[in-house]
């Protein structure tokens, strides 16, 4: 049994330190995505406290879990949802009409390379917001947050091949709107073709 797995267990029994540590562990990675999906600090935070709030008022109904991190996204994706569809009741149609959110991508994204102009970098930036939202939120799991597919399923909502053929969608998206080497240098990774 891991540490996280360790906490979650304690968490589980009523320990409210152990509780204190999960946030502290994963405050910093939900709050970076929750301000992809949402954009809006304020609502972020609260929805990370309501998060956390409810996981302790509900903490009898819970079962263990194996890794933390994409449960704990998942669960304020989908509170950031909830709250969401309270101060929008009505989401015009669009061709993602199931995807509420807007995920935007900045220079504070990328890691800094030598080998990247900032002009490069502004072409990539505005490449990935011209993407699909559900487009732009798979690669941000799977290559910011580095998850694998089946954990981006979970988190998503949608199924592994859904997660494979958007990636593939956003990433041949990114090839007919620039050059990928650009994409590729911004991250400092190799993507599979």
């Amino acid at each position: 049994m891991n540490q996280n797995q360790h906490l979650w267990l304690s968490f589980l029994q009523g320990d409210k330190n152990a509780l204190s540590e999960i946030f502290l562990l994963y405050h910093d990675d939900l709050y970076r995505y929750g301000l992809k999906l949402a954009g809006n600090e304020s609502m972020v935070k609260d929805a990370i406290q309501d998060l956390f709030l409810k996981l302790w008022k509900n903490r009898s109904n819970l079962k263990p879990i194996e890794i933390l991190k994409p449960y704990l996204f998942k669960s304020l994706r989908n509170h950031l949802i909830d709250s969401l569809e309270l101060t929008k009741p009505v989401i015009p149609m669009e061709e993602d009409f199931e995807h509420p959110f807007e995920i935007a991508y900045s220079a504070e994204d990328f890691v800094i390379n030598t080998e990247v102009t900032e002009d490069l970098r502004r072409q990539v930036i505005d490449a990935l917001n011209k993407l699909m939202p559900r487009q732009r939120e798979a690669i941000y799991l799977r290559y910011f947050e580095e998850l694998d597919f089946e954990t981006i399923a979970g988190v998503m909502d949608i199924n592994v091949q859904s997660v494979r053929n958007t990636l593939h969608r956003g990433i041949s998206a990114l090839r007919e709107l620039m050059l990928i080497h650009p994409f590729l240098l911004l991250l400092g990774k190799f993507l599979p073709a």
